[in-house]
């Protein structure tokens, strides 16, 4: 089968390689559809995101490697022993990392919290070929309703629903969503499902919040023409906003924001508001305390999604109170297209994309 196989950073090439088996506990899948992150276009650049150390010693040590993309929508072909959760057949998609089974948290039989999780993509083989195996716990079966191109975006989802779930919205809160690609619309679009009385988007592209403003934002801040803190803290009278996503952060070297955006959100939150950031800021990053010891502010950080979690996600894509498809602007043809597809992932801005682009196979 053809696989792209990286090795080293900017350094990836279409091969032919064996054919994966289903060991116990996995399965092989026929890949559809699929699109890289942008986390993972920082990956393969070299950036300085949180795993890049990591990366870097496997390729250092290992490489050539199948790395790299589990945002994807494909067919189980082959069951490993003791695989019970799908069949052959069924189609699927990655929602989260699998336990390592080991840590101290996994011996106590607490596998929600391990830390040590198994990371599709680093971890394991990549996507961006033909087939591919996959622990057969990370995937789940997809409603008829929901299609390819949605269901390669679904894991976005899962952890957007996950990290709600952990912030907490509350009926009647004012939640302001910093920045506006995928993780940032799918955030905006949850908030209003979960009962927010007022979304508030911040990005700094017009074409990007006239789509926020279509899929539930009620008020959006171009930061470009307007500072986003004092116009939080004008619409809440001066009271400050109950709820902040930070989808902005990251390297600087990609366009993002590095931290300043997740400072920007406390100071726009009121007193014991909550924050949380998904946009992985640099690794090393520094953020001043001053703002969330003064204010009491909650911090939360990553969470593993629930199977209730994940289930929900599903049903709200197959009900479409979540859309996806609006925000899906670039379709590609061919596994030999992935080149293109980290070139349009890694610029959006230049190429008027917004999520990332889709490798149709």
């Amino acid at each position: 089968m053809k696989a792209w196989m990286s090795y080293a950073f900017n350094d990836m090439r279409l091969e032919d390689v064996p054919m994966p088996r289903a060991e116990p506990g996995w399965v092989v899948c026929k890949v559809r559809i699929f699109e890289l992150s942008v986390t993972e276009v920082a990956e393969f650049r070299g950036l300085p995101v949180p795993s890049h150390e990591h990366i870097k010693k496997m390729l250092e040590e290992r490489a050539p490697l199948q790395l790299w993309g589990h945002e994807f929508c494909g067919d189980v072909v082959e069951v490993g022993a003791g695989v019970t959760n799908v069949r052959v057949g069924d189609r699927v998609f990655y929602h989260r990392g699998a336990p390592c089974g080991t840590c101290k948290y996994c011996a106590s039989g607490m596998t929600n919290i391990c830390r040590s999780a198994i990371s599709v993509s680093e971890d394991t083989p990549g996507c961006l070929a033909e087939y591919f195996p996959i622990p057969a716990s990370t995937i789940a079966t997809l409603r008829p309703e929901i299609t390819d191109k949605e269901a390669c975006a679904l894991q976005p989802l899962v952890s957007v629903v996950g990290r709600m779930e952990a912030a907490g919205i509350e009926m009647g809160d004012t939640v302001v969503v910093i920045g506006q690609g995928p993780m940032g619309l799918f955030c905006t679009q949850v908030a209003r499902v979960a009962g927010a009385a007022k979304v508030i988007a911040v990005a700094k592209r017009d074409p990007v919040l006239e789509m926020s403003k279509r899929l539930g934002a009620d008020i959006t801040i171009n930061i470009t023409k307007t500072d986003p803190v004092e116009a939080v803290l004008g619409i809440t009278n001066g009271l400050g906003c109950d709820v902040v996503f930070e989808c902005a952060g990251g390297s600087k070297d990609q366009g993002h924001a590095g931290v300043d955006t997740f400072i920007q959100g406390t100071e726009m939150l009121r007193n014991e508001g909550r924050i949380t950031e998904l946009g992985h800021l640099p690794a090393g990053s520094a953020i001043p305390l001053r703002q969330i010891d003064k204010k009491g502010l909650r911090v939360i950080g990553t969470r593993s999604p629930s199977p209730k979690m994940v289930n929900y996600a599903m049903d709200l894509v197959a009900t479409k109170r979540v859309q996806i498809e609006p925000m899906i602007t670039h379709v590609l043809h061919g596994l030999e297209k992935v080149p293109e597809a980290l070139e349009i992932s890694g610029n959006k801005a230049k190429y008027g994309a917004i999520n990332p682009a889709q490798v149709i196979l």
